[in-house]
């Protein structure tokens, strides 16, 4: 009754609250994902009565100035030494770029950092921006492998004070500024801009506004680096009027924009040029496979910081749901090179 009143939602918290358990969360999400026809079909004819109270308990997440930073701090402030406990050395929280199958995730993430940094042709000259710092891994990628000056910003408090250490300890005080700021609020235009995997942040309401944005800072001729978690075109008109299990226990207010919506909004809205387009989805189920082993290795670990055996189902759960979404392509993830035309 529990799952049928709340359909793929009920199905996630139940498993957290300990009612059912699998040995293989991605496997079991893949057969969830088989079959959303069936999940939508049945959360919409009895999870009718509640569908009002999830879209306003969405509405109230909406990425306003204000909002945004309670929804970042309410996921990337659970601590520093929980993301150390499953992510690579350089604390890249997005998808890896496995160009075989043997790389080691943290060999896989210098391979998606040195990607991104030659898409954009990173030169010692060039002024980059970054919207959305993370924990400062990118932004000294850059300045220490291409001697590029560099400008970050985030609005998440745990990260700002490690990047600010991990920056100072690399000596990279002087090529590196970083802000604590909300992306909305930068001004002045800069040869190269990236932002990775920060529009699910955004929020539907935002994206023109997010794209504008960085439309604003690029100067003419500069060239822009976006990496993405995208929704499937064709689940994308029952998603952007619902509520998931990710959007109401991982990531409040998130969104994921669907590539034909990029594509219109930067047609429509933007001076932005699409170069290159690469689908990274089945390097994200990977790393999340990678990631999801190190949460297990370090159960016990998490267990002794506080972390009870409820947040743990949440976040082995989440790891796998996403998996699975991404090996059934439900969800994918892309680079995309964009860049501004000169003005004449």
């Amino acid at each position: 009754m529990r799952a049928l009143l709340g359909g793929n939602t009920a199905a996630g918290e139940a498993f957290v609250d300990g009612w059912w358990t699998s040995p293989d969360i991605t496997q079991v999400t893949r057969f969830f994902s088989r079959n959303l026809s069936m999940m939508d079909y049945w959360d919409s004819r009895f999870g009718l009565f509640l569908k009002p109270f999830k879209v306003i308990r969405h509405l109230k997440r909406l990425n306003s100035k204000r909002q945004a930073k309670k929804n970042i701090l309410a996921h990337y402030d659970l601590g520093n030494d929980l993301y150390q406990s499953f992510l690579d050395p350089k604390m890249q929280y997005s998808s890896a770029l496995y160009a075989s199958e043997h790389l080691s995730l943290e060999e896989a993430q210098v391979k998606k950092l040195t990607r991104i940094c030659e898409q954009l042709d990173l030169k010692e000259s060039d002024h980059l921006l970054e919207v959305g710092s993370g924990w400062g891994g990118l932004a000294i990628f850059a300045a220490k492998n291409y001697g590029c000056k560099v400008t970050t910003t985030t609005i998440s408090d745990e990260q700002f004070r490690y990047a600010k250490n991990k920056i100072a300890s690399q000596g990279l005080s002087q090529k590196i500024e970083l802000l604590s700021q909300d992306y909305r609020l930068l001004d002045g235009q800069y040869e190269k801009v990236v932002s990775v995997e920060m529009i699910e942040a955004v929020g539907r309401k935002y994206l023109n506004e997010y794209f504008g944005k960085l439309n604003n800072l690029l100067k003419p001729g500069g060239l822009l680096m976006l990496q993405a978690i995208t929704i499937a075109d064709q689940r994308y008109k029952a998603y952007k009027n619902s509520e998931d299990f990710i959007q109401k226990h991982i990531f409040p207010g998130g969104f994921l924009p669907s590539l034909f919506l990029i594509s219109k909004i930067i047609t429509n809205s933007t001076e932005l040029i699409f170069r290159d387009v690469r689908d990274i989805g089945l390097d994200y189920a990977k790393t999340l496979s990678h990631w999801h082993e190190n949460l297990i290795d370090k159960k016990d670990f998490l267990k002794q910081l506080g972390y009870d055996d409820r947040f743990f189902n949440l976040w082995s759960y989440y790891l796998g749901y996403c998996e699975g979404g991404f090996l059934e392509r439900r969800i994918s993830a892309s680079q995309i090179l964009m860049s501004k035309a000169p003005h004449i």
